[in-house]
Parts: C-alpha cells; structure tokens; sequence
C-alpha cells in the first residue's frame, strides 16, 4: 500500500512541478505524510524534488535570472542546516502543524497577490533571506517554495524567468537540505527503497507536466490558481487532523 502511495503521490508532484516550477515538495510531503512517517516522507519528495530540477533547468536555462538566484543559493545554506537540526528533534506533530501553516499562508498569499511589488531588489538583502526561510523551510518541512515564490512573485519577470529560475534556485538549495539530511541520519535504507520504487511514476509525471505547461501556456490558464487552492485544502486538512483530532 505505502509503495502504490508513494508512486500515486510522486507523479502528481512531479506533474504539478513540470508545469509550474514548484509544488513537487508542497504536495508529496503532506501526502506522503498520511501513511508515511514525516521523518521519512521530507526526505522522499526532497530527493525527487532535486532530481527534477535538471531537465528542467536545462530547457529553460536562457531564461534564468543568474544573479538573483545565487544570492537565494548563498543565504539558504546555513537555512538548510537549521531546518535538518529541526526536522531531527522536533515532535512529527509539530513538523505537520508548521507544515499546514506553511501552507494555507502561502497559498492565501499567491491567490491574493496582484503583481510585482519590489521591482529592482534583485539583489542584497531580500533574496538572501529569501534563501534563508526557504531553506529552512526545505530541510525542516519539504516546504522550500513559500518564501522564493513570494519573492519571484514580486519581482516583475515574465512567467518564464520566475519558473527557470525557482527551478535554479531549488536545483542548488537542494544540495545543502539533502547534505543535511545526510549528516543528521535521516537518508534511511526505507527511503532509498521507497525513492527506487517511485522513479518510474516520476519520468511519466515529468513528461507530462512539460507537455502540460506548453499548453496551458500557449492558452493563458491560471494553472497556478488551481494548483493554490488545492495546496489551501491539503494545508486546512493537515491543521485540521493535528490540531483537533489528536
């Protein structure tokens, strides 16, 4: 049952991730995490979140904001290793109760914004701490998007450069969330297994989600609307189960 889950999981992820830039993460470790351990479910969808990242990268590396992403790259380092530390020792019911804050608050956020509000802040502050939160957030929770969407989100880049160069971002931050897993023991022999098993659910929901994107795009869909409200459900569902019935 747990192997068919996490292969049902994996590829609406991967999907979602090929057609916009981001929500592998956002949708397997809550999904994975009702039948899976979040212990076990972060590190899953992180290693299927970076390896998705390099088709992608490398179509649409033309469009990549180089700059702004190293500077995220820089300041989610040391975020990385905060949230590994955390995701070690902290109760699981907390892990989901932050994981479905994280959430809700995202998705309100991005169906409630309207448009580029820090033109020419590329660089400096902001996407450093940025990268920060979003490496924390990561390592902590599977939850690296919330804090470089709203920031991308913000600049005014067209609908490519946002999507390249989370996709950049992401590849790079990563590295540091899956060192730390690493180095806190938490890249077990179960999630290895479970990882190998899901693979072939990946490549297909890779595919289908660049296919799904040049669609949708050539037709103007706000494919990113309803990606949010389901995020919005999934996050009100896991505060709900954590917070009421236990």
């Amino acid at each position: 049952m747990e192997i068919v889950w996490v292969a049902g999981v994996i590829l609406l992820g991967t999907f979602v991730q090929g057609l916009t830039g981001f929500g592998l993460a956002l949708i397997s470790v809550p999904l994975l995490s009702l039948l899976l351990d979040v212990k076990v479910a972060v590190p899953v969808a992180g290693l299927f979140g970076w390896m998705i990242t390099f088709p992608l990268v490398y179509k649409m590396r033309q469009h990549v904001q180089w700059r702004t992403a190293l500077v995220m790259v820089v300041g989610s380092l040391p975020g990385s290793w905060l949230g590994a530390s955390l995701l070690k020792f902290m109760p699981a019911r907390y892990i989901l109760i932050a994981m479905g804050i994280v959430l809700v608050a995202s998705s309100i956020y991005a169906l409630r914004k309207k448009g580029a509000v820090l033109a020419g802040t590329d660089t400096g502050v902001f996407p450093a701490l940025a990268g920060f939160f979003s490496g924390t957030l990561g390592a902590s929770v599977g939850e690296p998007g919330p804090p470089a969407i709203a920031y991308t989100s913000m600049q005014p880049w067209t609908s490519d450069q946002v999507k390249a160069s989370l996709l950049f971002f992401f590849m790079l931050q990563m590295v540091g969330a899956i060192a730390g897993f690493w180095n806190k023991d938490l890249l077990s022999a179960e999630v290895f297994s479970l990882f190998a098993w899901g693979i072939p659910s990946f490549v297909v929901g890779l595919f289908a989600g660049m296919k799904a994107w040049d669609v949708l795009k050539a037709r103007r869909i706000n494919y990113h609307g309803i990606v949010h409200c389901f995020l919005l459900c999934v996050g009100s569902f896991i505060l709900f189960r954590q917070v009421f019935m236990h």
